[in-house]
Parts: C-alpha cells; sequence; structure tokens
C-alpha cells in the first residue's frame, strides 16, 4: 500500500510541476499578444485558441492536485458534526461517487477520441483536439487510482489509524 501512495505522490508533484509551467505559458502568451496588439498594432491569431488549450491542461490538471489534497468541494460540510458510523457512510457514497465520476471521465473522453482524433484547431492545425480532452482522461484516471487506495486503505486498515 505504501508503493501505492508513493507512485500517487510523485505522480502529483509531476502534475503540480507541469501546472506552474502551463500557468507560466498562459502568462507569456497573453503578455506577448497584449504587447502585439498594442506596441506593433498586429495580432498572433493562435493566441485564442493556444490559451484555451492551456487552459483545459491547467483546469483539469489542477483536479488532480486538488483532489489528491482532499480540497475539492464536497458536502461533508452536512454531516461532519454527525456520529462516526454516519460520517462513514457518507464517506463511502462520496468515494463511490468519486469513483463514478473518474469512470465517466475516462469513458467521455474514449466516446469523444473517435470524432476529436479527426478535428484539427483552425489556427493550430498540426493539434488535434484530441489533445485538448486528454487531461480530462488523465485527471479520471487519477481520481479512480487514488479512490482505489482510499477505499482499499480505509478497508484494510483499522478505523482511527487511517493516513487519509
Amino acid at each position: 500500500m505504501k508503493i501505492y501512495k508513493q507512485i500517487t505522490d510523485i505522480f502529483v508533484k509531476i502534475v503540480s510541476v507541469i501546472l506552474m509551467c502551463l500557468i507560466a505559458s498562459l502568462v507569456g502568451v497573453m503578455l506577448y499578444e497584449l504587447s502585439l496588439r498594442n506596441f506593433l498594432n498586429k495580432s498572433f491569431r493562435a493566441s485564442t485558441e493556444l490559451c484555451g488549450f492551456l487552459f483545459m491542461w491547467m483546469a483539469f490538471l489542477g483536479v488532480i492536485v486538488l483532489y489528491d489534497q482532499d480540497r475539492l468541494i464536497t458536502l461533508d460540510m452536512l454531516y461532519v458534526r454527525a456520529t462516526p458510523k454516519v460520517q462513514t457512510i457518507f464517506w463511502m457514497i462520496n468515494k463511490i461517487f468519486s469513483l463514478g465520476l473518474g469512470i465517466i471521465m475516462i469513458v467521455a473522453y474514449q466516446g469523444m477520441y473517435k470524432i476529436n482524433s479527426t478535428s484539427y484547431f483552425s489556427t493550430m492545425q498540426f493539434v488535434s483536439k484530441a489533445w485538448h480532452f486528454l487531461p480530462m482522461a488523465i485527471a479520471g484516471g487519477f481520481i479512480v487510482v487514488k479512490t482505489s487506495y482510499q477505499l482499499m486503505d480505509r478497508i484494510v486498515v483499522p478505523h482511527g489509524t487511517n493516513t487519509n
């Protein structure tokens, strides 16, 4: 179980570095476009699509970091003051729904792949739109892996000595 956790921790660190690069790239493209437009009265045509592409990657990879840190919005505020047994039941329901969400994200990407792999951006014609939605599948995969780990950890480790 520790190796499983170490692998997900390393993956989250890699994703965090990628997120910093994506944010820097997004800011760089925006500054470049603003400079071109305001000082040279020209425009970089692909900037809108490139910013959308970078933002999509940033948003879904951000879900990975937030889910790992248990910082996504959940309904735990409704049952946090309940008895431990009720809290455990709601925690399990939450994790089952999270597992379902991760699976849906993967299946949705797989379903869209046939269309998106043959569709290209108008100003970045060398980039298939399948790349645009890939982070959704990556985030879904991480949610499935992390939730599976959390469920196994809760079932295997006696309640109260849980690491998550």
